[in-house]
């Protein structure tokens, strides 16, 4: 999940980047702040293209994730549980 996170700003944002690591109880949450203001999407790809899954994965994955503007960027975050 956070490779694919990390992976989604250096291929589309191509911007610094900060990862925290939170552990709010009963989640971990991991987020990830780029200098892009364009939002995050979970998109369907094509069956036959090398990537574009990410997103759909960490969808699929974890209890909850979502985007949300920050500053002159945006923060991408993901919750699993954490037993």
């Amino acid at each position: 999940m956070l490779s694919d996170l990390v992976g989604n700003v250096v291929r589309h944002a191509g911007t610094p980047m900060t990862v925290t690591v939170t552990l709010r109880r009963p989640y971990l949450q991991v987020a990830v702040r780029d200098g892009s203001r364009n939002a995050a999407r979970a998109v369907t790809a094509d069956l036959r293209a090398e990537g574009g899954r990410g997103l759909m994965l960490v969808r699929e994955l974890t209890q909850r994730w979502g985007s949300s503007p920050a500053g002159d960027g945006k923060v991408v975050w993901a919750m699993l549980p954490a037993n």
